[in-house]
């Protein structure tokens, strides 16, 4: 197993009704980056998920672990691979089993080092991702997680509305 990256971030996922989280989110001055097709790639590996993600706005691969901490998921990351060459999508598919797809319509918001993502999945279904993400050591894992709860309660997200992270359905 490789080394974690220096990555760490508190995510959170619910279901929600998009048009009035949306105006909250406006109202807190998020950031609209825009409107992300994605189609996940998942992958059979030994520990947490294995992903490659091909979206009109963000194309990764990357391999992480949630650990579920106060209803909100703790994420370690291992792979980080932004943009990635065709020969590093042509490795992963060479060398892992392909386990399951899933796709949706992400709308991307930035409130400084957190991203929330409004999410609709092909049944109609919609959901948020709240991720207080830091990069570069600035922030404790205490203070990301402070930042996620307190967004989750700005938002007036419920913990009944909250969910298990990812949306992956795999392969039969």
């Amino acid at each position: 197993m490789p080394s974690p990256l220096p990555y760490k971030d508190f995510t959170l996922k619910a279901k929600i009704n998009s048009s009035e989280t949306e105006k909250i989110l406006h109202a807190l001055n998020a950031i609209y980056v825009g409107l992300d097709r994605q189609i996940d790639y998942y992958f059979e590996t030994s520990r947490g998920k294995l992903k490659w993600r091909d979206g009109t706005i963000e194309k990764l691969i990357t391999h992480y672990e949630r650990v579920t901490d106060s209803g909100i998921e703790r994420t370690t990351v291992f792979r980080y691979d932004l943009n990635p060459t065709q020969e590093q999508i042509d490795e992963l598919l060479l060398n892992h089993k392909k386990i399951g797809t899933t796709q949706k319509e992400r709308k991307i918001y930035i409130i400084r080092n957190i991203k929330i993502h409004i999410d609709k999945l092909p049944n109609q279904e919609e959901f948020i991702e709240i991720e207080a993400i830091d990069r570069g050591n600035k922030f404790t894992i205490d203070e990301l997680k402070a930042q996620c709860l307190e967004l989750k309660s700005r938002l007036g997200i419920q913990d009944i509305d909250l969910i298990p992270t990812g949306y992956l359905k795999t392969d039969k």
